[in-house]
């Protein structure tokens, strides 16, 4: 006799909204809990000016929901956000949506084999099944620097962006030189009375092709979507070719392209000195940019590279004794990437704790699921990140799950997991994989302070889609 489970999933983002239409179209029982008040995730709270995705639009979009009208190659936040609003409005998932309710804690029973959600207002939820879809940009991190309680203007993260006053006349300081600061640090620089960005480690930068696309263009995309499905093609393409070995040919190329675009760009010899990286492009997030390097020729902005020392009443203290007195402080110092859930306290069977089993680093067999954690999925778990656009990650991952989901069920099953040697086997193979990667060339959020690379994918993204397709029997417990 078939059983259907009832599903929790964490996230209203773009994770989210994959798994709550996979659930619906399978005829499930779930609510979609979010701390926020509606759906879109990182792009409802991340609302900084210059906000926009470096995936393509046509790309960064689901598969089964393109759409014709993008405004230009690569969307600005409040369009991604009004598209994934529509698709979860068009999916019916409105009505499955708990806002407002952050869950702090997951609790496996193993006498009843169900999972309990605490949220932080007291509230206790109960489910069959739980899928996190937290994501991985999900919690920002702010770096532990004396005297910040100390300072007496403002300060706040890219992330949790204070719109109730403007930086324009303002002295700010900007922390970190990251995927959000290039994008806010132009968007804001000109109109401040001085900027001053302070960099611990430069970054590699590449130009940003972003074209508008016409109302000919739009309408063409409409009455054939063939046309449409030729850009995502060619973006998914070049993705899939993509090679992130340190010693490849791509690897050196794109090196020499980005100190190519930066000598061009930056006349100041000193200035390009403190703007060169000292790693090859990829061990960090690849960035594009058309506006960052242009910005630090305003007379109005400063880079600033000596450490930071302390914050103090009035502004920064730099190590070299100097106090940059500002008025606001940002911080565009990136999320805990590398500290999966880090937002919410899980306990599997016999109360094992996930952040004491992964203690070394989080893993995962394909990025989904656990050992000793039963009725326990991920979106955009350890090792899913950086081969193509997360949107088809997710489409792979939801699709296995529910195929996960279906196939127990049927079977009049109540629990499934992974097999702990399974899961060994997986993440053992994905190690070895990693070795002459790009990412283990310099420090980076993709790392684990054990140094294992926990969030990069060493496979291409149909290679990860080809091996989640099937559920290999042996790899599960199913009870």
């Amino acid at each position: 006799m078939g059983v259907k489970s009832r599903v929790a999933v964490i996230g209203a983002g773009a994770g989210g909204i994959a798994m709550g239409i996979q659930l619906a179209d399978g005829g499930y029982d779930f609510t979609i809990f979010d701390r926020a008040d509606g759906f879109g995730g990182t792009w409802r709270h991340n609302t900084f000016p210059g906000a926009a995705c470096d995936v393509p639009s046509h790309l960064y979009s689901y598969s089964f929901a393109p759409n014709p009208r993008w405004s230009k190659t690569y969307a600005n936040q409040p369009e991604i956000l009004a598209y994934l609003e529509k698709v979860a409005a068009d999916h019916g998932l409105v009505a499955h949506l708990r806002p407002g309710t952050a869950i702090s804690t997951l609790r496996w029973s193993d006498d009843r084999r169900t999972w309990t959600l605490a949220a932080e207002d007291g509230s206790e939820h109960e489910f069959d099944a739980v899928v996190s879809a937290v994501g991985m940009l999900d919690v920002p991190h702010i770096p532990d620097i004396t005297g910040a309680q100390r300072f007496r203007g403002r300060q706040f993260h890219s992330a949790r962006w204070d719109h109730s006053k403007s930086t324009a006349g303002e002295r700010v300081a900007s922390l970190g030189t990251g995927a959000s600061a290039i994008q806010y640090v132009p968007a804001i620089a000109r109109e401040t009375a001085h900027l001053t960005v302070f960099q611990r480690t430069p970054i590699w930068i590449s130009p940003r092709f972003d074209f508008p696309f016409t109302p000919d263009q739009h309408e063409l995309f409409e009455r054939n979507p063939a046309e449409a499905q030729k850009l995502r093609d060619e973006a998914f393409d070049s993705y899939e070719s993509s090679s992130f070995d340190v010693d490849a040919a791509q690897t050196r190329d794109a090196t020499d392209l980005a100190r190519s675009y930066l000598m061009r760009k930056v006349a100041d010899p000193e200035l390009r000195a403190k703007l060169t990286p000292d790693y090859p492009v990829g061990c960090k997030r690849p960035l594009m940019s058309r506006e960052w390097y242009p910005t630090f020729a305003l007379p109005n902005v400063s880079l600033e590279t000596t450490a930071i020392a302390e914050l103090t009443e009035l502004g920064v203290r730099t190590a070299d004794g100097v106090e940059h007195r500002v008025d606001t402080v940002i911080y565009g110092t990136g999320f805990k990437a590398a500290d999966y859930l880090a937002s919410i306290d899980v306990y599997g069977t016999g109360g094992r704790h996930l952040r004491d089993d992964w203690n070394d680093g989080a893993e995962a067999y394909l990025g989904t699921l656990v050992a000793g954690y039963p009725n326990f999925f991920m979106l955009y778990g350890p090792n899913t990140n950086g081969v193509n656009s997360i949107l088809y990650i997710h489409e792979a991952q939801t699709s296995f799950i529910r195929h996960i989901l279906d196939e127990t069920g049927s079977q009049g099953a109540r629990t499934v997991e992974v097999t702990p040697a399974a899961q060994r086997r997986y993440n053992d193979e994905i190690q070895r994989a990693m070795q002459g990667k790009v990412w283990l060339a310099c420090t980076n959020y993709f790392r684990h302070p054990s140094g294992k690379v926990v969030t990069q994918l060493p496979y291409s993204g149909r290679t990860f889609y080809e091996r989640t397709r099937t559920m290999v029997a042996e790899d599960f417990t199913v009870r």
